[in-house]
């Protein structure tokens, strides 16, 4: 694995938004290119959302995390306007 923009105080949109325009779409096998996101040692969950906050700011959702809310009932209120 390859580290293609790190920074310590956060990606911000103008970051994530050079990285995604560097990303081919499909790849050489014809499938289209996930997003993914490490939620924790050597774990990796599918983006499964994209939100922004009140504040504006852009949430990677991974299927771990909404799953992970279902079960202990917090995802509604996180999704919640």
């Amino acid at each position: 694995m390859n580290i293609i923009k790190q920074n310590p105080d956060g990606i911000g949109s103008r970051d994530l938004r050079s990285v995604l325009s560097g990303v081919i779409d499909i790849d050489e096998d014809g499938n289209e290119v996930a997003v993914f996101a490490a939620v924790g040692n050597l774990h990796l969950s599918a983006v499964v959302a994209i939100a922004r906050d009140e504040d504006g700011d852009i949430l990677l959702i991974t299927d771990h995390a909404q799953t992970l809310m279902e079960q202990l009932d917090s995802w509604n209120d996180f999704i919640r306007d």
